[in-house]
C-alpha cells in the first residue's frame, strides 16, 4: 500500500491482497495510462469528481460521478481524464458461485422480517 505518483496524476492504493486492490486515483484534465490489459483481473472505476473517458477495444464511455464502468480481464483499455477527477479503481479476480459451499441456506425470521419492514 502506498501512495505512487504517475505521468497523469496520482494513485493511492489503500487495500490489496491477492485477490483484490482498491485505489483512490487523481487524474489531471488531459492525463491518460498506458493502453493494456490485464490477464486475470477485472478493473472497476467508480467517479467521485470529475469526467472518466474508459477506452476499450469494444468502444468508449463517459463516466461521471457516481457512476461506473467494469472492464472485464483480457480486454485492451485505458483511461481519460476529461477534466480533473478523483475515482475508486478495484482490481478484482473473476468470482464464480460455486466458489461457496454452503452448509444451510440463508432466512430471515419472520419476527425480525416484521421488525424491518
Amino acid at each position: 500500500m502506498g501512495n505512487f505518483p504517475k505521468i497523469w496524476g496520482k494513485n493511492e492504493e489503500i487495500f490489496a491482497n491477492d485477490l483484490c486492490s482498491v485505489n483512490i486515483l487523481e487524474v489531471r484534465k488531459g492525463g491518460t495510462c498506458s493502453y493494456h490489459n490485464h490477464r486475470a483481473k477485472n478493473n472497476l472505476f467508480y467517479v467521485l469528481s470529475g469526467k472518466l473517458k474508459l477506452h476499450t477495444e469494444l468502444g468508449a464511455s463517459i463516466i461521471e460521478p457516481g457512476q461506473n464502468f467494469t472492464i472485464l480481464a483480457g480486454t485492451k483499455h485505458y483511461f481519460q481524464a476529461l477534466e480533473d477527477t478523483k475515482a475508486i479503481e478495484i482490481m478484482f479476480v473473476s468470482y464464480r458461485e460455486e466458489d461457496i459451499e454452503r452448509e444451510a441456506p440463508g432466512y430471515l425470521d419472520k419476527k425480525i422480517a416484521n421488525e424491518i419492514v
